[in-house]
């Protein structure tokens, strides 16, 4: 397997979490520190900095310190168009699949 194959691995398996998709939500808008990300999405301290900690490495944010209080942003907000994408693709395949079920359905009735 390529490398460049192995990194969009990894990177999906980085997407596919919810919590991180979450905190990615969270930082849409504005910078927020961990505290600030735990407190909303009522995890424990541990979780949250895991998960950071994942989307740091992964460079999905970054953080600058402001008097010592680490603050997390987007770094590319790129990612966002990316996540429409996945979910319109999504919402496509599932709106295709209860058609299918409804066809289905019908057919059933009638027989």
């Amino acid at each position: 397997m390529s490398e460049l194959k192995k990194d969009i691995i990894e990177f999906m398996k980085v997407l596919a979490d919810q919590t991180r998709l979450e905190i990615l939500d969270l930082l849409y808008r504005e910078k927020r520190t961990s505290s600030e990300i735990q407190s909303a999405l009522n995890k424990s301290q541990s979780t949250i900095s895991q998960h950071l900690k994942v989307l740091t490495t992964k460079n999905l944010i970054i953080f600058e310190r402001i008097n010592n209080v680490k603050y997390y942003k987007i770094k590319n907000k790129d990612i966002f168009k990316l996540l429409v994408d996945i979910k319109s693709f999504v919402m496509g395949i599932n709106k295709e699949k209860l058609q299918t079920m409804s066809n289905e359905d019908i057919i059933d009735t009638l027989l």
